[in-house]
């Protein structure tokens, strides 16, 4: 049996890596942390959910994250694009206790705070350090990283990867999908100074606003900085023939809403694309190796599940390896499937919310001031990331489903 240089390589330093690199540190594994980029970096996925501040608190670093300054955030607003309708949800009025209230953060100063976090917690950290081979060999994995003659070999026993969408590692289960009921989408997002807020703690909410072919997102970073993008299919972009910059003005000086609130804000970060993310990795984990947060899979960012995911199942794959490798044996079958089960579970709530969203009748139904059967709290605690759905809020969200699919023939809302 070959040394082992690391019981652990956590591919990838956002906060699924930084997350699964310090949970497998409380349970004293040798924790390589091999992040590409060099922090801080700008990244999108800005807004948290309060389901996600538990697993902050249980790794220890929530306290640092309150005292960083970011924007709280106590729920959301979503509108039409004529401003005709607004719908408030108000993380307060959830069913479950603890989700009334996260914050909104920019990812470069998050990001960092995370991986730093795990850095104290004993995991080695090494940016600027991308993984260009993983091998398999017996009990592990030989990786290389950096590439020529800067290139490094080393073995480990575990890999986790929390690379997102890149599929450049050879044998990683990253090229078998499950289809994906959505259409090719694209975001077009940039900072903005100038942006219109409300007034006191619902200055802090994220804001939806509903356009044709997409939606628009307003989040409020800290005292003058929002963070504003588009989200449209990619053939309403193609038919428009315009480049993304002018693509987004057009949308904002036609949506009322959204050009009432963008007023005269200027942009003070140079405008990012990000096309064609919708997607679902078929399996989750092998004997050796676990895929967390958008490694597995991403659906659509309209209801701010990235970081949750990201963190959530960070913590529930480091959980797993250690349990594992305290007994010396790879994962069974079974965990391999069970992991990759209870991943999708989770996702599979929020892709539901998602299809309602992007459907006409059930929108209605979601914007509806008085949701039929109190149903509110319960959608309210879906919306806050507790997709974890007791009785009490799974026959909420099934009722829910329901109306919206009746809607669509009789119109039981306005």
């Amino acid at each position: 049996m070959p040394d082992f240089d690391y019981d652990l390589l956590v591919i990838g330093g956002g906060p699924g890596g930084s997350t699964a690199a310090t949970v497998a540190r409380g349970h004293g594994l040798r924790t390589l942390v091999a992040e590409k980029a060099k922090f801080p970096r700008f990244h999108i996925g800005e807004s948290l959910l309060p389901a996600g501040n538990a697993v902050l608190q249980e790794i220890g670093v929530w306290p640092q994250v309150e005292a960083a300054g970011f924007m709280p955030k106590f729920g959301a607003e979503f509108h039409y694009a004529d401003g005709s309708a607004v719908k408030t949800v108000d993380f307060s009025t959830s069913l479950i206790a603890g989700l009334d209230r996260t914050f909104q953060v920019e990812r470069a100063r998050f990001d960092e705070l995370l991986l730093n976090h795990a850095g104290a917690r004993g995991a080695t950290i090494r940016q600027s350090t991308p993984v260009t081979q993983i091998e398999r060999i017996d009990n592990g994995y030989r990786v290389t990283l950096g590439a020529g003659e800067n290139s490094e070999t080393l073995r480990v026993s575990w890999v986790i990867d929390a690379t997102g969408r890149d599929q450049n590692l050879s044998g990683a289960p990253k090229h078998a999908l499950d289809p994906v009921p959505f259409p090719k989408r694209i975001a077009i997002y940039s900072h903005f100074h100038g942006v219109k807020r409300a007034e006191g703690p619902a200055g802090g909410n994220v804001v939806v606003v509903r356009i044709k072919h997409g939606w628009g997102w307003l989040i409020p970073l800290d005292a003058t900085r929002t963070s504003v993008g588009l989200v449209a299919t990619a053939a309403a972009f193609k038919a428009a023939g315009q480049s993304p910059t002018d693509y987004f003005q057009t949308v904002i000086s036609t949506a009322s809403k959204l050009h009432e609130l963008m007023g005269d804000a200027t942009a003070i970060e140079p405008f990012h694309t990000t096309s064609d993310y919708s997607f679902s990795r078929h399996d989750l984990a092998q004997d050796r190796l676990l895929l967390v947060g958008d490694a597995g899979g991403f659906l659509d960012p309209i209801f701010s599940s990235g970081v949750h995911l990201a963190t959530w199942t960070g913590k529930v794959a480091a959980d797993l390896v250690a349990r594992a490798h305290a007994a010396k044996r790879p994962l069974h079958p079974g965990e391999q499937r069970a992991y990759t089960r209870l991943v999708k579970r989770h996702t599979g709530v929020f892709q539901k919310l998602i299809t309602a969203f992007y459907d006409e009748a059930a929108f209605e139904v979601f914007m509806c001031q008085d949701v039929p059967f109190n149903l509110s709290p319960g959608l309210t605690s879906i919306v806050a990331g507790h997709t974890d759905l007791n009785w009490s809020l799974w026959w909420r969200f099934k009722i829910f489903l329901l109306v919206c699919r009746l809607q669509r023939r009789w119109r039981l809302v306005r």
